[in-house]
């Protein structure tokens, strides 16, 4: 059995599945793989940030309402053409739309709302000091320039900028293949009727749900418990995905045969118990190159094993540079006891109040009314038996506040 923190070390060693390129529609989400650098400056040409006219900006120098300067429009340009003009002069102006190339000789561009027309003759109503409404070219992106550093997840901007850079493949680690088998006679699907003595496999749809949050959908499996039949299933999901979630089964009891039936399919245990409560059976391990979380079959066991082991071993094969939840510091409303020979984790709402996040008891709730209305889990570290009230302590968020 080994702790807390020894288990965390051992996650952070597993190798994040192998990098693939993904088109930008596809790499939604994903963790960036490599430094990407930029393909074409952004905007490649100096352009008018406004609709309005380009002219030379010391023509306009005493420009007002009360002292219009007359300048004579010798062209248009919008954005995107690619048309020749003459050079801008002294006393001339190039009606420009916002994105359009700055032709040469100009300095400035007034806006629209500064002028008056008639004609081809413009009337300057204010004055338009240099580079005034001018985006230069590569201001936004510079041709070769670092855009997008390894490690990061790649969200809706990230991809609008790499478009603009002219990056259409981005490296990531890809989403891993999940598959979630819950164990035992005694469950049912979700939905099906609960007669006595049955109980619906919550844990998986609970795992299920956090895969979802990954942008991972995982296979659901339920199996009943015959080792026999358990090795073949097993056998089978370890050669079809990367990571394989067992609910239940991993004590010691007569019915308790998922680990003996993945011992029997090859895995190599990485660690096999934790010293967390509640949580403390969790197993993880490997079958050839397919990572496996046997976790406990309680609801709170299980789902704190798959928060604080399963889920941030998943985020590791998916190259995130950070995978464990928030461990954010808390005041405790009230005494809470635990034991010196493991970690106690215990379900606790979160307020903000007098600056600072304040942990909150869950009375009168059931586990599973108590899982779905905490935060947070309370951390009552190893070698210690008590947090005072109104004291600080740690607690590994799993939700929005």
């Amino acid at each position: 059995m080994i702790s807390l923190i020894q288990a965390h070390k051992y996650l952070c060693y597993l190798d994040p599945l192998k990098p693939e390129s993904f088109t930008t529609e596809k790499a939604l989400g994903k963790i960036c793989s490599k430094e990407i650098c930029a393909r074409a400056n952004c905007p490649s040409v100096d352009s008018s940030l406004k609709d309005g006219f380009a002219v030379v900006s010391s023509d306009l120098d005493r420009a007002s309402l009360k002292n219009p300067v007359p300048l004579t429009i010798i062209d248009s340009l919008v954005a995107g053409d690619t048309k020749k003009t003459e050079p801008v002069t002294s006393g001339q102006a190039v009606r420009i739309m916002t994105g359009a190339a700055i032709p040469e000789g100009a300095t400035a561009v007034l806006s629209s709302e500064f002028t008056r027309v008639h004609g081809n003759q413009l009337y300057a109503l204010a004055d338009a000091a240099p580079n005034r409404n001018i985006l230069r070219k590569s201001s936004d992106i510079r041709k070769g320039a670092a855009i997008i550093s390894e490690g990061e997840f790649i969200t809706p901007t990230h991809l609008g900028l790499l478009a603009a850079g002219g990056v259409d493949e981005i490296p990531c680690y890809p989403v891993p293949k999940v598959a979630v088998a819950a164990t035992g006679s005694e469950l049912v699907w979700p939905g099906e009727p609960v007669t006595p003595g049955k109980i619906a496999a919550s844990n998986m749809v609970t795992a299920a749900a956090e895969l979802t949050s990954l942008g991972i959908t995982a296979s659901l499996v339920l199996l009943r418990d015959d080792l026999e039949a358990l090795e073949d299933h097993f056998r089978h999901l370890v050669s079809e995905v990367d990571v394989l979630i067992t609910c239940g089964g991993v004590l010691d009891g007569d019915k308790d045969l998922t680990l003996k039936a993945m011992e029997a399919v090859g895995m190599e245990k990485i660690f096999h118990r934790v010293r967390i409560g509640p949580g403390k059976g969790v197993c993880v391990g490997q079958v050839g190159t397919t990572l496996v979380f046997n976790l406990p079959g309680g609801p709170p066991s299980n789902h704190v094993a798959l928060l604080l082991i399963a889920l941030p071993g998943i985020r590791r094969l998916m190259g995130y540079p950070h995978i464990f939840p928030a461990r954010r510091s808390v005041t405790v409303s009230e005494d809470y006891f635990g034991q010196t020979d493991w970690t106690q984790l215990i379900y606790t709402r979160l307020r903000y109040k007098n600056g600072t996040f304040q942990a909150l008891p869950l009375k009168k709730k059931g586990r599973l009314g108590g899982m779905a209305a905490a935060h947070a889990l309370l951390e009552i570290p190893e070698g210690r038996k008590r947090l005072y009230k109104d004291k600080s302590a740690h607690a590994w968020c799993f939700r929005e506040v």
